[in-house]
This record gives C-alpha cells, sequence and structure tokens, in this order.
C-alpha cells in the first residue's frame, strides 16, 4: 500500500519500508506530481517487464542500456484525464530487430499497469 501524507508543507509519499519521496504541485520540481508518478509506472512496469523477458528468453544483452520514456497527454476537448501514452523504448544494441518486436509484444501483454490504463478500473474512495 502507498501513503501520502501532507507535512510541514510538503506531501510525503511512502510505502511499507518508510518514506521514499516527495510529492510536488507542479511539473518539473524536486519530487514528482502526479503525471510524472503515472508516467514513471507506466514506464518502470515496462522496464521491469522487459528486463524479466531477457532473462526468462535467455537473451544476452545489458539491461542498464534498456530506456523508457513515458509522456501522457490529453486530446483537446478532453477534460479531467490523459488519453494517451506515448512510449518510448530503446533496447539493448545486440539484440536483433526481430527479437526487439517480439520482445515489444510480449511486454505489452504482460505489463499489469499498461493493461489496468487500457481497461477503465473501479476506484472506491471511502473515508476511514
Amino acid at each position: 500500500m502507498t501513503t501520502i501524507r501532507y507535512n510541514d508543507g510538503q506531501n510525503e509519499i511512502y510505502n511499507e519500508q518508510g518514506f521514499q519521496l516527495i510529492g510536488t504541485t507542479a511539473p518539473n520540481l524536486e519530487g514528482l506530481n502526479p503525471k510524472e508518478l503515472l508516467e514513471a509506472s507506466l514506464g518502470l512496469c515496462i522496464s521491469i517487464t522487459l528486463q524479466k523477458q531477457l532473462e526468462l528468453n535467455g537473451i544476452q544483452a545489458d539491461p542498464s542500456e534498456i530506456v523508457v520514456k513515458v509522456a501522457a497527454s490529453k486530446r483537446s476537448g478532453v477534460n479531467s484525464r490523459f488519453s494517451d501514452f506515448n512510449l518510448e523504448v530503446s533496447l539493448p544494441k545486440s539484440i536483433s530487430p526481430e527479437v526487439k518486436e517480439k520482445l515489444l509484444k510480449k511486454v505489452e501483454l504482460l505489463c499489469t499497469i499498461s493493461n489496468t490504463l487500457r481497461i477503465s478500473p473501479e476506484i472506491q474512495l471511502t473515508e476511514v
């Protein structure tokens, strides 16, 4: 579970290990804003899934060469939600184009965050 606490003028984000980072209200500040956190969640899921697929398939490649960039955006006329997520993935150069294509298709099927974003999840907000 993730917990957010407003403390001393800042939104602090915790996991079960304790304080992890500051949440901000605008982009490109110290800490991450909600849009950046959402982009990071999707990008991290894709990156981890790629790393696991390399390992499971015995593909010899340097995982530090994997770079994932994510940009969330809203189409004109769309309010209060992101309509598009653009992902750019750089894979190790040692992997053939055919294997890269197969990896990306597999990752799209396996990433829990991308699968969640594709289908509208139910969200329940309760006061405790």
